[in-house]
């Protein structure tokens, strides 16, 4: 079975995503793959670390800013988080497309991934972790499904058939007052109705850096809690392993990955001269922050260096 599997880097995560690279191909070697680099500006010097990755072919593709100059960002998204919607439309040969963020981790074989029935729908992805209900509400998303778009299976036939970039576009530039999450805000709002819910496992995504915290409950919280034994892919959220301070659960197995890589001693000598995290001030002074205690999920109220629990409900266990 042929894989496509893209992702937009720059430089700055072009180490990241061959870690990526790596991992989806040491844990599908009975399977083709092609990596598909969708990007403005890469160095020389990273587009030969991209060709290092071994057992897979690569296709470049190289896309002008200038489509997205009017589009929303904020300080945490960079323009290339917006190269995704482009994709279908730039692999007019391709029918499914399985896009990644860089800072993610293939566990698994992604035959069942890649068998998932999309037909008529825009993608497949996995539900966000956490302001599902309000992200629907601010976007008048009547579906209830919001996904995080780290990781999405692109029917790439249908995109091009809706014009699905051309309609994300238009919803961005007319709803800047609304729109909170950029790229990922809009592509959910465009598939209301029209994507398929994925398990977990496939977008696995370890909330360490907010205490723990998620919002399933019920049936959805066991299958958050089963998906996290065995995810066959992982979404790095938070700090990334690459730098001091993570607490990943998974940060140990990525660097496992990253000794396959060509690229190992830099990254290795990139941790070295990471610093450890420092606590804002301002949360100091004041916060509302969410964690696990035993089995219990808390909101925590911080004032003046005074914590306060403002809310408490159990959870499941492993």
């Amino acid at each position: 079975m042929k894989f496509n599997i893209a992702y937009a880097p720059d430089d700055n995560y072009l180490n990241q995503t061959i870690v990526s690279m790596v991992s989806a191909v040491e844990n599908n070697k009975e399977h083709e793959i092609e990596f598909i680099i969708i990007y403005s500006k890469l160095s020389e010097n990273s587009i030969s670390k991209l060709r290092t990755v071994k057992n897979c072919t690569l296709r470049l593709l190289q896309i002008d800013e200038k489509l997205f100059d009017s589009l929303p960002l904020s300080h945490w998204v960079t323009v290339q988080a917006w190269f995704r919607i482009k994709l279908p439309d730039m692999c007019p040969d391709l029918d499914k497309i399985l896009y990644l963020d860089c800072d993610t981790l293939v566990l698994g074989d992604l035959s069942d991934l890649f068998n998932t029935d999309i037909n008529n729908k825009y993608y497949a992805g996995v539900k966000d972790v956490w302001n599902v209900e309000k992200h629907c509400k601010r976007l008048g998303i009547t579906s209830g499904v919001y996904v995080n778009s780290g990781m999405l299976l692109l029917n790439a036939e249908y995109c091009r058939q809706e014009k699905f970039f051309d309609k994300i576009v238009d919803f961005a530039n007319n709803n800047t007052k609304i729109i909170q999450y950029c790229d990922q805000d809009s592509i959910n709002k465009i598939a209301d109705k029209k994507s398929i819910v994925l398990n977990p496992k496939f977008n696995f995504m370890d909330t360490w850096w907010r205490g723990g915290y998620y919002e399933f409950w019920g049936d959805e919280e066991l299958e958050y809690i089963e998906a996290r034994k065995e995810p066959i892919i992982v979404h790095l959220t938070g700090l990334k392993p690459a730098f001091k301070g993570c607490g990943n659960r998974f940060k140990d197995k990525w660097w496992e990955y990253a000794k396959m890589t060509n690229i190992y001693t830099e990254l290795k000598e990139d941790y070295e001269n990471s610093k450890e995290p420092k606590e804002p001030l301002k949360d100091k002074i004041f916060s509302i922050k969410n964690k696990y205690e035993g089995k219990t999920k808390i909101k925590i109220l911080t004032i003046l260096g005074l914590q306060f629990v403002i809310y408490k409900k159990e959870q499941k266990n492993d």
